[in-house]
């Protein structure tokens, strides 16, 4: 469920609350050689809608990613949490993210915070030195 149809927050009278759904994002939102997601992204949020049909939602983005250190090649997995934090005007023209037609589209929100979650490289563990030749690291 990538929408929110302030429509029906309205008609509920629920000015608040909580979400939660999966998203399969793109490999290609990967810049690390080897590594892929191990599922689809988890998104979690709270909502809250205002007055004047703006909404702010402040939540988290979560995945797991697999593939080959970035130093020493041995297999490797992580998990990613990022921070989901987005403000959404009725109209487009708006700094923030916007919506028409009493629905809001979640997907470029959702899509930015998995890019600035994203890591650069994928470690084994944190000191790892890189592959070894004879005791020597070798970059």
């Amino acid at each position: 469920m990538m929408h929110i149809d302030i429509r029906k927050i309205n008609a509920q009278k629920k000015y608040t609350g909580n979400m939660e759904f999966e998203y399969s994002a793109p490999e290609t939102f990967i810049q690390i050689p080897s590594v892929s997601f191990t599922g689809p992204v988890k998104v979690a949020f709270e909502y809250e809608l205002f007055e004047d049909d703006s909404i702010e939602i402040r939540g988290t983005v979560s995945y797991g990613l697999q593939g080959s250190c970035s130093r020493c090649l041995k297999p490797v997995a992580a998990n990613v949490v990022g921070e989901l934090d987005a403000y959404f005007e009725p109209r487009k023209d708006y700094e923030d993210y916007g919506y028409t037609n009493g629905v809001v589209d979640l997907k470029q929100a959702v899509e930015d915070a998995i890019m600035a979650s994203m890591p650069y490289v994928i470690l084994c563990k944190e000191e790892c030195e890189g592959i070894s030749y004879n005791g020597q690291a070798d970059f």
